[in-house]
């Protein structure tokens, strides 16, 4: 096979918008990037899902939530997506003196970008994204975070229907036996 004929059997691969992205409807498990968090994620509409993330803490003080809308697509076949979306992220942390105040003003709220990729397999979800955040309050000597790639691993709670393509009845005439 000829790299030209490759590239093109590919591209189409990729530009197919028949099939839904994601082959789940509730997934939940952990995520390792810099601790070890929960994850949960729930299809809301043709390939978009919700994903719920509990950062808790490992090399810090600090425990957190980040809520993001993705965006499925299909590439290749059922059960292997690309995604993309975006949220919103707080994080708790303590105050170095003991001051409420202090507690108040420590703490980190902003945006959260995400984008990777995933392969369903049977009941296990398997993710690889990188999710960078822009922080608007609390930590302005770091106000953008580049925190690096995550793997994650998801159970799959409820798995989603597959969608018949319709034909029209195309091929009914020739399925029947002539008397």
């Amino acid at each position: 096979m000829t790299n030209a004929r490759f590239l093109l059997i590919l591209t189409l691969a990729l530009m197919n918008n028949l099939a839904f992205g994601q082959s789940y409807k509730t997934a939940v498990g952990i995520r390792l990037d810099n601790g070890v968090n929960l994850t949960a994620q729930q299809h809301i509409v043709d390939n978009w899902t919700v994903e719920g993330i509990l950062h808790t803490p490992l090399r810090s003080e600090e425990i957190g939530v980040t809520l993001l809308a993705e965006h499925h697509r299909k590439i290749l076949f059922r059960g292997l997506n690309l995604y993309a979306g975006g949220g919103a992220h707080y994080y708790w942390r303590s105050a170095a003196n003991g001051l409420e105040n202090d507690a108040l003003a420590n703490n980190v709220f902003g945006l959260t970008g995400i984008g990777g990729l995933e392969v369903t397999l049977g009941r296990l979800n398997f993710a690889f994204d990188w999710k960078p955040e822009l922080h608007l309050s609390g930590d302005q000597v770091h106000p953008f975070e580049w925190t690096g790639a995550s793997v994650s691993v998801r159970y799959i709670l409820a798995k989603r229907e597959r969608k018949k393509i319709k034909d029209c009845g195309v091929w009914d005439a020739f399925g029947k036996k002539k008397k």
